[in-house]
């Protein structure tokens, strides 16, 4: 739980740091969105730029423009796939209850289907950070990191998520706050914490070479 408040803390105050990048680039990716084509390869954009506040680099929109034109083709394939995927959960889900009404075994089922869609959603914060942090540019290994971090450190998630979506909730009351910084709330506090996460396991790794 601690840990999960300090990425926070570090979120927010990367987010004050790097304010002035993130409204424009947020704004500009609002805009892709706006007009579809460009709309993915801008989110793996904005994630790019992110990537790199979470390591304490500095950014450029020369960064933003070469994460764009870098990660187009697999910007796409992965927003199809996990658009699909969703919609298949989200079928099972409705059709087992709308089926089988009544059937207590349909409940498990649904329930099953349901901890399955979460599972995607609650990895789906990681896979992007994920695949900029790993050296192994493939969305398969950066899926399979995102759950093995949801399914390794599920409070920590949980804070994180918690905490970021309550912003996001406010961002999107608050329209004018979703609008100049919304996505890059989402992009940030999901690069912060895989980035930690990351650092965590390394200085592990570090400490056993060293006792052995």
């Amino acid at each position: 739980m601690v840990e999960g408040l300090r990425v926070a803390v570090k979120a927010l105050k990367d987010l004050w740091g790097e304010m002035f990048h993130l409204v424009f680039m947020n704004l500009f990716t609002l805009l892709c969105l706006a007009t579809v084509i460009p709309g993915p390869p801008a989110v793996m954009a904005l994630y790019a730029v992110c990537n790199r506040i979470a390591n304490d680099y500095a950014v450029s929109w020369e960064h933003y423009f070469a994460a764009f034109r870098a990660h187009f083709a697999k910007a796409w394939l992965y927003a199809l796939a996990a658009l699909v995927f969703t919609a298949l959960l989200l079928l099972n889900l409705w059709w087992y209850g709308a089926a089988f009404a009544g059937a207590t075994w349909a409940s498990w089922v649904q329930g099953a289907w349901l901890a399955a869609l979460l599972l995607w959603l609650a990895a789906n914060f990681y896979v992007v950070p994920f695949y900029f942090e790993q050296q192994d540019r493939r969305w398969r290994v950066a899926l399979r990191n995102a759950i093995l971090i949801v399914g390794a450190h599920p409070l920590f998630t949980l804070v994180v998520l918690v905490i970021v979506g309550l912003l996001m909730a406010l961002s999107l009351l608050i329209t004018p706050l979703f609008v100049l910084l919304g996505l890059a709330i989402w992009a940030l506090f999901g690069s912060e914490a895989v980035v930690n996460r990351v650092n965590v396991y390394r200085q592990r790794m570090q400490a056993k070479a060293s006792e052995m």
